[in-house]
Formats: C-alpha cells, structure tokens, sequence
C-alpha cells in the first residue's frame, strides 16, 4: 500500500511538473530569468507565504506596481497578461516553481 501512494504521489508530481513546463517554461525558456526572478522575490518578500502569495497576486492581476523586475525589462518585454488558470492550478505551479528555484535549495 505504501508502494503504491509513493507511486501516485510521484505520478502526479509528474503531471504537475510536466503542467508547469508546458504552462510556465513554454515563453521563460530559460532558467535565469526563473533563477533571477526568484531572487528578486526573495529579497522583497523573504518568506516562502509571502513570496508565494506576491507571485498569486501579481499573475491574477499584473501590474508595473506589483511587478519585481526592473524597469528595463518592463520596458523591453512588456507587463505579463493575466493567468487564466484557475486559482487551484495557478498555486499548484507556483508550489513547483518555488520548490525548483527557491534560494535555500541552492544553499550547501
């Protein structure tokens, strides 16, 4: 029985993992823009809850307010459009985006 929840567990990390790539990793194709987002978000916000919960407010309503990155990027790629995704999916991704570019994970 353990075997078979371990299995299901890992399954649908895959299928979540495999939504975020597709959903996410499709227009950020690169890992630096993750890696320097993710830094950006600690710095301001420093705990796991409120970096979280930035990252949900600012994908639901976008704007330069909200937004982290630096004015130069702003100006060159322009604010995000609004997530479509429904509210139970969108923190799903953000669950994997934390847990794949959060800066303790980078710590030996």
């Amino acid at each position: 029985m353990v075997k078979f929840i371990f299995f299901l567990l890992i399954v649908f990390s895959n299928i979540y993992a495999s939504n975020f790539d597709e959903k996410c990793l499709s227009c950020h194709q690169d890992s630096f823009q993750f890696n320097m987002m993710m830094k950006r978000y600690t710095l301001k916000y420093s705990s796991e809850e409120k970096i979280k919960e930035a990252i949900f407010n600012y994908l639901k309503n976008p704007t330069h307010e909200t937004s982290i990155l630096p004015l130069g990027f702003l100006n060159r790629f322009g604010i995000k459009d609004k997530s479509t995704l429904d509210d139970k999916t969108l923190k799903e991704m953000i669950d994997i985006y934390y847990d794949r570019y959060n800066l303790k994970s980078k710590l030996y």
